[in-house]
């Protein structure tokens, strides 16, 4: 699997896409507030930064694919370089995930899921996809435990892996029906182990059952449609965030699948989101291609 000439996952993020930009849409308002909060990280080391996690401690890791870099942004301002593995001076990673002090790094070069620790020392491969049948992902995300949860856009499927990276759950469809998919984009379980898929071809984002059967679809109102998304996570709150690259905008839905917020701007400027991470201190965290950082912005409610 050769590395592409091309930000591969941009152009099909974008491929059809307008670009949509507004002020921030409540949904309905008083609910939930996002508001910046501290200074972007990674200005100037980021160009391409495709996925995002954070741990607990508040570390930031960001995957950007232009420079074949890792970087840890730490609340003390201290930036450290993921090293590289040593069979290979230049790695594609489009993805990442954080699970206790374990730093998972999807390599889309060679089909390889790294392992480092938290500190950037490479430790060694965990997952050589190439040696597995009809395996290509283009996600990984943390289950919780040593699961992982993987989406595989050529083959429209989303796996979950036990610690012992065996098979768990498996299941693909391709088309536009309730739980099928056209370039399913990424994957996060959320609470009651229910699983959400970004379905980025379809412009929607569908959840499913621990077993992997449809529940629901999520989309906005028509006149904030969905246009690219490609990227989601949840926070301790259940709350689900979904970044829509191609129409500028994060999405904030309830545990029960309710829009409360739409955020297409940082201080009055049009944001490009290709990834998202929220914090355990109410801090969500947004990679932004436009402004080539991750934004900072925290959480709030009523009573909260």
């Amino acid at each position: 699997m050769g590395k592409l000439s091309i930000p591969f996952l941009l152009a099909l993020i974008l491929q059809g896409a307008a670009a949509v930009h507004a002020s921030a849409q409540p949904v309905p308002a008083a609910v939930l507030r996002v508001d910046p909060y501290g200074a972007p990280l990674g200005k100037g080391e980021l160009r391409e930064p495709l996925g995002i996690d954070v741990d607990t401690e508040g570390n930031v890791y960001a995957a950007d694919a232009m420079t074949g870099k890792v970087f840890r942004f730490s609340p003390d301002g201290t930036v450290i370089e993921f090293e590289k593995p040593p069979r290979n001076s230049s790695i594609y990673p489009i993805d990442l995930a954080v699970d206790g002090s374990f730093v998972y790094v999807l390599d889309y070069t060679d089909g390889s899921l790294l392992r480092y620790d938290d500190r950037g020392s490479y430790l060694d491969i965990l997952i050589s996809f190439s040696s597995l049948e009809r395996t290509q992902p283009v996600s990984v995300t943390s289950g919780g435990g040593g699961r992982l949860v993987t989406t595989d856009q050529k083959n429209n499927a989303v796996t979950v892996w036990t610690p012992l990276l065996d098979v768990e759950l498996s299941w693909s469809a391709y088309g536009r029906a309730e739980g099928a998919f056209d370039r399913p984009a990424k994957a996060a379980i959320l609470q009651g182990e229910r699983i959400a898929v970004a379905d980025l071809g379809n412009r929607r984002v569908q959840l499913f059952s621990p077993a992997g059967a449809y529940m629901q679809t999520l989309s906005p109102p028509d006149s904030i449609p969905f246009n690219g998304p490609r990227y989601l996570c949840a926070d301790m709150d259940g709350n689900l965030f979904v970044a829509d690259t191609g129409g500028g905008a994060v999405y904030v839905f309830s545990p029960g699948g309710a829009l409360l917020l739409r955020i297409d701007s940082y201080l009055g400027d049009a944001i490009s989101p290709s990834a998202v991470a929220a914090g355990w201190n109410d801090d969500l965290y947004v990679a932004d291609l436009a402004s080539r950082s991750i934004l900072v912005f925290r959480l709030s409610s009523p009573g909260k």
